[in-house]
């Protein structure tokens, strides 16, 4: 079994913590500061780092068969299909955006750099030599990076045994904790590690090395005992990787009230473009900062309130899903 419901559901609760973590840090959210609502947003409760074991984990299970691992060059056209030409368009716009707003253009020479360097995914690694555009492209250039590895690694997990599998899914853990521990925050281009912990947690679900719950009522209970230390973690962040690759097992498992929860159509459907609004938020905020500089001049922001936060992500989400079925 490939797909899992519940998890289309998480891609999407992801996905809209880190658009109004965004939607927050851009003042358009200002009304819920101090409030256990701006706390869950701002900590945040998921960050990206949901996306990449999300990812590692549905990949490893669709290539746990040899005959399904594709080519590296069909593989690798797919993703960029699928992925590229949006993150041009939307670069595209908020440079155009950036550029009518401020005063980067004073520095022509700087400016087209810092473009070239978020067309060609290569920002997020040198960061300090250009300006940032667009929020979510470091992500995808580390995305990029772990899918040129995604089918020789299915190809060596596929010749693991369990052991081998729990060595190498514990040593990645230790190398994040390491990595916490020398850099405080780990760098954005090392977070990739994610994709591969998932890829190994994806291998141990689909050999079944891991015991999980048979009873519904008690794969509820350890689902909500994860949120509850996700809770406490806000304040730490440090085991939020770990934490999530619990929620992954347990929504996965297919069991209890909760997976038939977030197993709903409509939110699943919400999941399936749920990377599309990830890569399109950014251009979201560029417009409605466009409209309170230009327009509003900043003397009223009508974004800012808690009916106006709805109707924009009604908007902005119901917009990702046509644009998926015009794809």
């Amino acid at each position: 079994m490939c797909y899992f419901p519940a998890l289309d559901t998480l891609r999407f609760l992801a996905s809209l913590n880190i658009v109004l973590l965004h939607f927050s840090s851009s003042n358009l959210l200002s009304y819920a500061k101090g409030t256990f609502l701006g706390a869950i947003i701002n900590a945040p409760f998921f960050s990206a780092d949901v996306f990449f074991l999300l990812s590692g984990f549905i990949y490893s299970i669709l290539f746990s068969r040899r005959e399904r691992i594709p080519e590296l060059k069909a593989f690798m056209k797919e993703r960029f299909k699928r992925l590229y030409p949006l993150h041009i368009i939307c670069t595209l716009i908020i440079f155009a955006i950036t550029i009518w707003r401020t005063h980067h253009l004073d520095n022509a020479a700087y400016a087209i750099k810092s473009l070239a360097l978020h067309i060609s995914l290569l920002w997020a690694f040198v960061p300090k030599l250009g300006f940032h555009l667009n929020q979510p492209s470091w992500a995808l250039s580390v995305f990029f990076l772990c899918y040129a590895f995604t089918p020789s690694f299915s190809k060596f997990l596929n010749k693991r045994g369990k052991k081998s599998l729990w060595l190498l899914f514990l040593g990645s853990w230790a190398i994040y904790l390491l990595s916490v521990l020398y850099f405080g925050n780990i760098p954005n281009v090392f977070r990739g590690i994610h994709f591969f912990s998932g890829m190994l947690l994806g291998k141990l679900f689909f050999c079944k090395a891991i015991l999980l719950p048979k009873k519904a009522l008690l794969n509820d209970l350890f689902l909500l005992l994860v949120v509850i230390l996700l809770c406490v973690n806000l304040s730490y962040r440090i085991a939020s990787p770990i934490l999530y690759s619990g929620l992954l097992l347990f929504l996965a498992n297919n069991k209890g009230f909760v997976v038939t929860i977030l197993s709903v159509s409509w939110l699943r459907s919400l999941g399936k473009v749920s990377f599309y609004a990830y890569l399109l938020h950014s251009v979201l905020i560029e417009f409605l900062h466009l409209y309170l500089d230009k327009i509003a001049h900043w003397k009223y922001n009508p974004f800012d309130k808690p009916l106006a936060t709805f109707l924009i992500i009604i908007l902005f989400y119901g917009g990702c899903a046509m644009y998926s079925k015009l794809k």
